[in-house]
């Protein structure tokens, strides 16, 4: 990422954490969704990049007129979701230190035959509707590759606050 996707990518993650109802302090969860259809290394740097970029944001919130700055990423719960087919969606609960070493990706040549491109992004916010409703964000590193099979479908999945959390990370 060059410096103006990294400053366009933070200014929707602070756009996201400050929505009305989204975050209000404590402990944050947020998940990744990895498209298995881009390449091992391609996915790795991406994952540290946005990591990296994670940590330097610092969240900040008045309570009786004081301004509060915390580090919200230290303690944050990541949830893992790789997306290697419309049949395969693996969901784990992981650490931003693991995701930064591309521990996480240690299985990536398992599904190496599962890749498929003919993804369905349907499913997938079904799925993200249902088992992750309550992360305040949601990252979505993806080549563009996936298909959408009913746009009604998809747009029924992001309401009423999935749209409101989820970003594309496009390679």
């Amino acid at each position: 990422m060059n410096l103006q996707e990294k400053m366009n990518l933070k200014n929707k993650i602070e756009k996201v954490l400050h929505t009305p109802y989204n975050y209000r302090g404590g402990r944050l969860e947020f998940a990744i969704v990895f498209d298995y259809h881009v390449s091992e290394e391609l996915l790795s740097g991406q994952a540290k990049e946005l990591i990296k970029l994670l940590r330097t944001i610092r969240y900040s919130r008045s309570k009786d007129g004081n301004v509060i700055y915390e580090d919200i990423f230290r303690s944050a719960r990541l949830n893992i979701i790789k997306w290697i087919s419309d049949d395969r969606i693996i969901k784990e609960v992981s650490s931003m230190g693991l995701v930064q070493m591309g521990k996480c990706f240690e299985d990536y040549g398992e599904y190496k035959e599962e890749h498929r491109t003919d993804k369905s992004l349907d499913l997938l916010t079904r799925q993200l509707k249902m088992f992750y409703a309550r992360s305040k964000l949601i990252f979505l590193i993806t080549d563009g590759s996936y298909i959408i099979k009913s746009q009604e479908e998809t747009d029924k999945n992001l309401l009423p606050f999935l749209g409101h959390k989820l970003i594309y990370v496009n390679l």
